[in-house]
């Protein structure tokens, strides 16, 4: 028993002994019975010792060859700190080559919106609802998009008017005003391109004239207010458009010149 005594002391002590486990919290006390803590220094391995204690000793000894066990070799563990530098570094890497490729795919998708709202706004721009007669026009339609996707489109560009601190500063409604050429051609960038409309005559007037279609004119982007509702997803904007130049429209023909063959002085 005595020689299994001597055994716990010098396998604990080889366990201290070693320079690799200098900074571990040392365990000298043992539980022996009833949560009976004995101190391992005050044990004489040369006097007789109780099973208890050899048991309990016993005990420790098999849990510091595990914690011994579980600890990788010094050489190991210096290549597993330079492995996980390297993996660091790789994933520093990744994301730094991952950013670019984001911010493009961003882009992309930016300048798809800006095209769908432009192409809309060419189009009604040639509608015949449309008539350029000498003032401008307001043309206005909705888009559906994700807050997301608004901030990309619009975030950072033109005069916020709402919210601000001094203008309802926790209103999910968002109002921007596009009032120069500088900030509309900023916003859309390549697809600002060039509009087409068609110029009519004057309809009414002093001859009761009909509005005629004279032809294609040249379109310009005098301002445009953008209004969104983070809570419906809700776009809107309305452009206010007229004719490069201004234009100068007459009234057409009268209508009563052909009133049952009558000439316009028969009738005047």
């Amino acid at each position: 028993m005595s020689s299994a005594a001597s055994a716990g002391p010098a396998t604990i002590g080889s366990y201290f002994a070693n320079t690799e486990n200098k900074g571990v919290k040392r365990k000298r006390n043992v539980v022996v019975v009833d949560k009976y803590e004995l101190d391992i220094d005050s044990v004489d391995p040369n006097s007789p010792i109780a099973p208890a204690v050899v048991a309990a000793m016993k005990q420790r000894i098999i849990e510091l060859e595990e914690q011994l066990a579980s600890r990788p070799p010094p050489a190991k563990r210096a290549r597993k700190v330079n492995d996980s530098a390297v993996i660091a570094e790789a994933s520093s890497s990744a994301n730094a080559s991952v950013a670019p490729s984001t911010t493009k795919a961003e882009d992309k998708k930016r300048k798809l919106q800006l095209k769908k709202i432009f192409d809309r706004l060419k189009k009604e721009c040639k509608s015949e609802s449309v008539k350029f007669q000498g003032t401008s026009k307001t043309i206005k339609f909705d888009e559906v998009l994700e807050y997301d996707e608004f901030q990309t489109i619009f975030g950072g560009k033109g005069t916020l008017i709402q919210p601000t601190p001094e203008n309802k500063p926790k209103s999910t409604v968002t109002i921007i005003e596009f009032r120069t050429t500088a900030a509309i051609e900023d916003l859309l960038g390549d697809e600002l391109k060039a509009l087409k409309g068609n110029a009519w005559t004057r309809g009414g007037g002093p001859y009761f004239s009909k509005s005629i279609k004279q032809g294609s004119v040249d379109v310009d982007i005098i301002h445009l207010d953008v209004t969104y509702s983070k809570n419906g997803m809700k776009c809107s904007l309305k452009f206010e458009v007229e004719e490069r130049g201004g234009g100068n429209h007459s009234f057409g023909p009268s209508h009563r010149a052909s009133v049952g063959g009558l000439g316009r002085s028969f009738l005047w």
